[in-house]
């Protein structure tokens, strides 16, 4: 047998080699799939690291913001936010355990911006960096973290924003020229009487009480049924002043003890009872003060919640004469009252309401235009001191003139002349602004600063016919005219005095215009105010004057020793021989020319009389009557009635 039949053919023989290199091939591919695995998974690691540290910066710029947020005081208050952020962020330093950043990477001041939040602000953010309202911390941080596998490409910058704002702004209710701080029976009455139409006679007592009843303007609102979630309602409240004054009444509670509720209950419902004048419960006024419209509070509403700027208080003497005013202001009728001087003079007054004053209530700051956020003003007032002075009871030559022996001029004054004296005087409005609220003392108080300006006063010795008809001219554009300052007497006699032809009287026509003060200028100055939260605003000094008093009749008295009261003769009345007087020309040139030496003695004789009721006009006339008005000339008071702060902060973006 042939050896090779007896062999056999394996398929396997001869393949290990192939069989090694599929082995090896498979070894290959599972090196690769494990090392894809291996590279997915610390990319998925990288990646996760990235995104929690992502939360972690996100974390440590939203605990940043609030912190800064929540330390902001006014304008000037974001360095102490920025060191609040910091000291959240960074901690005490890299080894803090509190430290809410890497130690890699540390909070600094150009990762903190202060600025106002709104959601009314056209940006994504809402946040306004160059508005100087502060209310508002943005922490921007943009770092590069260590990662895990620095190998890996690609930008791993992390960058995170938060902005915190404060959960509102502060608010502080005050008005300037309240008068409350000098409270005269005497003069208060005479107010009330004027605006009320009718007699009122009220103690010091009473008006102490009204002055220190406190009076919540939300709970106002809501005891005269308004929807406090509504601007537009708001806006356009209109109410009786009997709706008022009983609202009032029903928001003493609230805010006061029950002695102090039963005092002002009692007196204002008196008040709604009185027979005759104003019919309060037909006479309206618009409860919120605009640009378009008077009201009794000036106050910035916020659209999106109108009822958080009501949060203050007014006590229940601001609110009567402000709301007495402001009625008074849409009455076209002027409100008057004779005061008695004897037995030197009398006056009779008469005064109308140009602008009525307001109440302000509302956040710190100015607008981007440059107009506060929240401003008071007093008052602005027309007054007529109508005064009737009686002349020395005996009279006196004032001048004795020889012309050429041919005519002689004597003038005298006749005694016990009744003069009538007509003053008029408009004071303008004077304002104040609230600048700053500072919440941050460490007594726990708040500093609030009020900037104010008081109004000019204008006067004016003569007539003004449409001064109570015409209010909304401006002062220098109403016609002004001459008075009748009193009548001399002139004797004329021709040829050496031995044909006397007249025994006339001649009108003195004179006029004086000046200002209060009398470089017609006044400056704004600022008051900051110490206001404890925990202690009632009637127990604290929450009242300043800002200006120097200034005294009408002591003004007039001097600009009339001064020579500027502009004195002219009238001589249409005389005639001699039934000549008229335009046809003496010498003789009227006579007078004419010694015009300074009759105008002169008719002063010094008039002098003794006129300046005791001049300066009875600032004592017990005009002094204490445009004090209650809110008013004064040259300086202005202004009083704080409260302020409140939120502390807290919250995240809007």
């Amino acid at each position: 047998m042939n050896s090779t039949s007896n062999r056999r053919f394996s398929p396997f023989h001869g393949g290990s080699s192939m069989r090694a290199a599929r082995q090896k091939g498979s070894v290959i591919v599972n090196a690769a799939i494990a090392l894809s695995l291996i590279i997915i998974v610390l990319a998925g690691t990288e990646l996760g690291y990235l995104f929690y540290m992502k939360r972690e910066y996100q974390k440590a710029a939203d605990l940043a913001a609030l912190a800064g947020a929540s330390q902001l005081n006014g304008p000037t208050g974001c360095q102490g936010a920025r060191q609040a952020a910091r000291t959240n962020a960074n901690g005490a330093g890299v080894s803090d355990p509190i430290r809410n950043l890497p130690a890699n990477f540390s909070l600094a001041d150009g990762n903190i911006t202060c600025g106002r939040w709104d959601p009314g602000i056209a940006s994504e953010s809402h946040f306004d960096d160059k508005d100087p309202n502060l209310n508002a911390v943005r922490v921007l941080i943009s770092n590069a973290p260590v990662g895990i596998l620095s190998v890996f490409p690609g930008n791993r910058t992390i960058r995170v924003q938060a902005i915190a704002a404060k959960a509102s702004d502060p608010l502080a209710s005050f008005s300037v020229g309240s008068g409350v701080a000098r409270l005269q029976e005497g003069a208060l009455n005479s107010l009330l009487t004027m605006l009320l139409g009718t007699s009122v006679n009220l103690t010091l007592i009473d008006y102490k009480g009204l002055a220190n009843a406190k009076i919540n303007l939300l709970g106002l609102a809501k005891a005269l049924n308004l929807n406090l979630g509504s601007y537009d309602e708001l806006l356009a409240a209109n109410v009786s002043l009997g709706q008022l004054i009983t609202a009032a009444i029903n928001a003493l509670p609230q805010s006061n003890d029950s002695p102090t509720v039963k005092l002002v209950t009692s007196l204002l419902n008196g008040l709604l009872s009185l027979d005759g004048g104003l019919d309060l419960d037909r006479t309206t006024i618009n409860l919120l003060k605009t640009a378009q419209q008077a009201g009794l509070i000036s106050v910035d509403l916020d659209p999106k919640n109108p009822s958080s700027a009501l949060n203050g208080e007014i006590n229940a003497l601001n609110l009567l004469l402000v709301s007495l005013q402001v009625a008074n202001s849409n009455s076209a009728a002027a409100a008057q009252v004779t005061i008695p001087l004897d037995p030197l003079a009398n006056v009779q007054v008469k005064a109308t309401v140009i602008e009525p004053p307001s109440i302000a209530i509302g956040p710190p700051g100015y607008y981007s235009d440059g107009r506060a956020k929240t401003e008071a003003h007093t008052g602005q007032v027309r007054v007529l001191l109508n005064a009737k002075v009686l002349t020395p009871p005996s009279g006196g030559n004032l001048l004795n003139l020889d012309i050429l022996g041919l005519a002689s001029i004597k003038v005298s004054l006749p005694a016990g002349q009744l003069v009538n004296l007509p003053i008029y005087v408009e004071i303008a409005s004077g304002d104040g602004e609230l600048e700053d609220v500072s919440c941050k003392a460490a007594d726990g108080k708040y500093d609030v600063k009020i900037g104010v300006m008081p109004g000019l006063a204008h006067v004016y010795l003569g007539n003004i016919p449409t001064a109570f008809t015409n209010r909304t001219a401006k002062w220098s554009a109403l016609p002004k005219e001459r008075f009748d300052l009193l009548n001399v007497k002139a004797e004329i006699k021709l040829l050496f005095g031995l044909i006397p032809v007249a025994d006339a009287p001649i009108g003195l026509k004179a006029k004086l215009d000046l200002s209060i003060p009398g470089d017609d200028t006044t400056t704004r100055t600022s008051q900051t105010f110490r206001f404890d939260p925990k202690v009632p605003a009637a127990d604290q000094d929450l009242v300043r004057a800002v200006g120097s008093e200034q005294h009408l009749g002591a003004a007039i008295g001097s600009a009339i020793g001064a020579g500027k009261l502009d004195v002219k003769l009238d001589t249409s009345g005389l005639t001699v021989l039934g000549i008229p007087a335009d046809g003496l020309s010498s003789i009227i040139d006579g007078l004419v020319n010694n015009l300074v030496t009759i105008v002169g003695g008719v002063l010094g004789l008039l002098n003794a009389v006129l300046m005791p009721v001049l300066n009875l006009l600032d004592g017990a006339v005009l002094g204490p009557l445009l004090k209650t008005l809110g008013l004064q000339l040259g300086y202005a008071d202004v009083q704080l009635l409260s302020a409140s702060c939120d502390s807290g902060a919250k995240l809007v973006y």
